[in-house]
């Protein structure tokens, strides 16, 4: 489509669901946007709110961004990431982009602090916020030394390659042998410096929890708090299949003073689970970035992308209190969830409140809902 030069539109990177609530926010709004993915089985092209898309592959997606300027008509649209490949990507490239285009990653001397969790952890304990009794161990010889209770886990200090290669986040160890046998597995996928050896929080998974912040300037714009309590898998899950909100004070206090020590702007989210032997809160990662299930911002009255969208674009725009009660479903992904919990005897398995906002039907867009039943087959086997 023949798209007005210099009028501000978006660029969003990664068409699945994430992507999908990204378009949807700023397409009803009359914001035109572009989709790019690395596979044609997306569900945000399909929306009638993308104006135009392309299928790039991750090792050309710097080039082609660059290559974009030669049309002008991209010239000063906003680029969202929707995964850690695409927040270090414009990150780290920020300076150079920033020439033609708006980019919403903060800029790597910050973003790199919670890109690896050994940076992020050790932040987190300097800062007197709970986390799980975690290790760093520099070679196999310092395994035999931890005084780590079992099971535990190894888990990477950067995430999106090690899922990539594994798709798991983890590595379960149930004792000592496991422990060195995982340990030498890592190894064979990551750096010794990228391993961490951290024992399990106690819980089940309506015991996880985020704190989402918009964040500019050292002041919260907007902040929600919500218990994610599905998700997939059910164990140390890569996506949340049902949320829904929730007070707590402390996680905004916690996350606050998190993005204050490291001078962070733009939109985050800030990973916690309930502890249940100690009843605390302890941290587990931050997303600087939209999240999977960003969009119960569209039932909890808390415009993270928009506002951040019209902040970036010169407006100007005012801090909000509070959030409304409501909640997200992923219904795809949710049903089997659902039948795990229920078959281990969980009683929240069924739980769901209203408002709640669908993670890919919408009255005023349902051919991505469609879609997304065609390519079951693809998300079931590839993704």
């Amino acid at each position: 489509m023949n798209l007005l030069k210099n009028v501000h539109g978006a660029i969003v990177l990664g068409g699945h669901v994430q992507g999908l609530g990204i378009v949807r926010i700023l397409g009803r709004e009359g914001i035109p946007v572009l989709v790019i993915d690395n596979t044609n089985a997306n569900l945000a092209k399909h929306s009638k709110y993308c104006h135009n898309f392309y299928r790039i592959k991750d090792d050309l997606l710097f080039d082609f961004l660059n290559s974009l300027v030669q049309s002008q008509q991209y010239r000063g649209w906003v680029i969202f990431p929707t995964n850690d490949f695409h927040v270090k990507l414009l990150s780290q490239n920020k300076q150079q982009l920033e020439k033609n285009f708006i980019i919403s990653t903060d800029s790597w001397d910050t973003v790199r602090i919670f890109y690896n969790k050994r940076e992020t952890y050790r932040l987190a304990e300097n800062l007197q916020i709970p986390i799980a009794t975690t290790f760093f161990p520099e070679n196999e010889n310092e395994i035999d030394g931890l005084k780590v209770k079992f099971p535990c886990i190894i888990k990477p200090a950067v995430m999106y390659d090690f899922y990539k290669k594994t798709r798991k986040k983890v590595f379960v160890c149930r004792d000592m042998k496991e422990l060195k046998a995982n340990y030498n597995k890592a190894l064979e996928l990551i750096p010794a410096e990228d391993v961490i050896v951290q024992e399990i929080i106690n819980g089940p998974s309506r015991n996880q929890y985020s704190s989402c912040f918009l964040f500019l300037n050292n002041i919260t714009y907007i902040n929600l708090i919500a218990c994610r309590m599905r998700q997939h898998p059910l164990d140390f899950g890569n996506a949340t299949t049902y949320a829904e909100t929730i007070e707590i004070p402390e996680l905004r206090e916690y996350g606050e003073r998190i993005l204050k020590a490291v001078g962070y702007n733009g939109i985050c989210e800030m990973e916690f689970k309930l502890d249940s032997r100690d009843n605390k809160y302890k941290f587990l990662e931050v997303n600087s970035r939209t999240w999977k299930w960003h969009t119960i911002a569209n039932k909890a009255g808390t415009p993270f992308v928009k506002n951040y969208f019209d902040y970036l674009t010169g407006k100007i725009i005012q801090p909000s209190e509070g959030f409304s009660k409501s909640a997200y479903i992923h219904s795809l992904t949710d049903i089997p969830v659902q039948l795990q919990l229920f078959l281990k005897g969980y009683g929240y398995w069924n739980r769901k409140i209203r408002p709640i906002e669908p993670a890919v039907w919408a009255i005023d867009d349902p051919s991505p809902w469609f879609y997304e039943k065609a390519y079951l087959f693809f998300y079931l086997f590839k993704r």
